[in-house]
């Protein structure tokens, strides 16, 4: 649920005259890093290794800062429901491949069906708007490619972090790839002039506070990995692909603009499709583990 208030939120702060989706990822995301990290050598008195794994950390934190540079402008160009309906499916798809080809993890019949499910989810969802993305995206990149290059780009940080984790603990991993792939983004914001642009105070405040969904949905994430596993967390992360319509239906009653698909029924069945793909992906990991 935090993953669908983020991609609302960033929709309604893109639309402020001087935010950009560069600036928004640009100063929130470290801003959650360095909370996050802060909270764990102050308050929980934890010397800080991670750094230590520092060819992993800016590998993974690379590929993070382009996936959230990605999930956020796509958010801008498209809406915050149909970005969740198209990622969601095509990342946990991407991950799946990538952790089997890099980390030789066996794909198994169930996962298969996952994917296959997934991707139908995802076409469903292309199709629900089709006519729309076509007239917003003037570049030649149409939006199936632009979502693939945000999922390669999170599968690869994720693949990297998978790593990370086995080494040091997660939510140490969690605050400092937030953290350095923040930066990254806020060193790629003061070194393209035509992002940087010039908010005022409150936009500032605005951004300052956006920082806490962020580092909530981090922490969220953690405490899931420590208790219910990662595959589970994983599942339960994925309802987010509905729940960012549902928000945006409900303030387009209350008479809030909001971009949603043209076709509103076909969107549904493929966020459905999708969350049914991602669980049955997920939910061989889990029957493994209770026989072990």
């Amino acid at each position: 649920m935090i993953l669908s208030i983020e991609s609302v939120i960033v929709e309604f702060l893109t639309e402020i005259p001087g935010i950009s989706s560069l600036l928004v990822a640009g100063i929130s995301i470290p801003i959650a890093g360095a909370i996050l990290l802060m909270a764990r050598t102050v308050f929980l008195s934890k010397e800080l290794t991670v750094f230590k794994s520092w060819k992993l950390l800016l590998s993974g934190s690379i590929f993070l800062a382009a996936a959230v540079f990605l999930w956020y402008d796509s958010v801008t160009k498209v809406g915050a429901s149909k970005e969740g309906l198209l990622a969601g499916p095509l990342e946990t798809v991407v991950v799946l491949i990538l952790a089997w080809f890099f980390l030789k993890e066996k794909l198994r019949k169930m996962q298969l069906l996952g994917v296959i499910i997934a991707i139908s989810g995802f076409l469903a969802t292309v199709l629900s708007s089709s006519l729309q993305l076509n007239l917003q995206l003037s570049t030649s990149l149409t939006i199936g490619d632009f979502e693939a290059i945000s999922a390669i780009a999170f599968a690869a940080g994720v693949i990297f972090m998978t790593k990370l984790f086995e080494r040091h603990s997660s939510s140490e991993a969690s605050g400092a790839s937030l953290l350095i792939s923040g930066l990254i983004l806020t060193a790629i914001l003061i070194l393209c002039p035509s992002s940087t642009l010039h908010p005022g105070v409150r936009d500032w405040i605005f951004l300052a506070l956006f920082s806490l969904v962020p580092l909530a949905g981090a922490l969220l994430y953690v405490v899931g990995l420590n208790r219910i596993g990662a595959s589970l967390t994983s599942t339960i992360a994925s309802s987010n692909i509905l729940f960012t319509l549902f928000f945006q239906l409900l303030l387009r009653g209350i008479g809030i603009r909001t971009n949603i698909p043209e076709n509103i029924l076909l969107a549904v069945v493929g966020g459905a499709l999708g969350v049914v793909g991602i669980y049955l992906i997920h939910v061989e990991n889990d029957l493994l583990f209770r026989k072990i």
